[in-house]
C-alpha cells in the first residue's frame, strides 16, 4: 500500500515537471517567434512632408513642425513648459464621426512626449469628433518642459489600425491592431514672435 502511495506522488510530480518544461518551451518559442516577427517585419516607409497616408481610419498628411509659447487656441502655456506643434490635415476615411486620432502620431526622438492635442486653426479651437470624408487643417500639439532641447528634425511616426467587424472579447466591430505605417521628419521651425529657445 506505501508503495503504490510513491507510485502516485512520483507520478503525479513528474506529470508536473513535464507540463512545467512543456509550458517553459510554449513561453520560448512564442518569445522567439515576436523577436523573429519584430526584425523580420515589413520596413517601415520613409515618407516627405506633404504627402498623404492612409491608416486605415484616417488620412494624414504631416506638413511642418514648430515651436511656441502658446497653445494653438491662443492660450499661454504655464511656467516651465513649450509647445511642440505639428501642422497636419486630417481625414476621416470612415462613415462615423470620431475622435479616435489621438494615438496617430508618435513623436520618435523627443522622450517622454505626453499624447497630444488636436485643434481646429480656422476655429482656433480644441478638435473633438472628426466629420466622415471632410479633411480639415489641424495642428497637433505637446506641451513639453521649457527645459527640453528638442531635435533639429522631428522623427514622427504615423500608427494605423485595421478595421475588424468583431473583436475577438465582446464580438463588437471597430479599429484595432495599431502597426507603425509610415515616418516622416519634419524641420523643427523655432517660434514665431515668441521666447523659444
Amino acid at each position: 500500500m506505501k508503495q503504490s502511495a510513491i507510485r502516485k506522488a512520483n507520478k503525479a510530480l513528474y506529470t508536473r515537471i513535464v507540463a512545467g518544461v512543456g509550458g517553459l518551451l510554449a513561453g520560448a518559442l512564442s518569445l522567439g517567434l515576436s523577436i523573429y516577427e519584430t526584425r523580420t517585419g515589413a520596413e517601415v516607409e520613409q515618407v516627405a512632408s506633404g504627402t498623404a497616408v492612409n491608416t486605415g481610419q484616417w488620412k494624414v498628411t504631416l506638413v511642418s513642425a514648430n515651436t511656441a509659447d502658446q497653445t494653438p487656441d491662443g492660450l499661454h502655456v504655464a511656467d516651465g513648459k513649450k509647445v511642440l506643434t505639428i501642422d497636419l490635415t486630417l481625414e476621416n476615411l470612415t462613415a462615423e464621426s470620431s475622435n479616435l486620432y489621438r494615438d496617430t502620431l508618435k513623436l520618435e526622438n523627443i522622450p517622454n512626449a505626453p499624447i497630444p492635442q488636436f485643434y481646429l486653426p480656422r476655429d482656433r479651437d480644441v478638435l473633438w469628433d472628426l466629420q466622415p470624408r471632410m479633411p480639415e487643417v489641424v495642428k497637433a500639439a505637446w506641451e513639453l518642459p521649457a527645459s527640453q532641447k528638442l531635435p533639429d528634425i522631428v522623427k514622427v511616426t504615423i500608427v494605423g489600425t485595421t478595421y475588424k467587424a468583431k473583436d475577438n472579447l465582446y464580438a463588437a466591430p471597430g479599429w484595432f491592431n495599431p502597426t507603425d505605417v509610415a515616418r516622416v521628419d519634419l524641420p523643427l521651425s523655432p517660434a514665431t514672435g515668441g521666447t523659444l529657445p
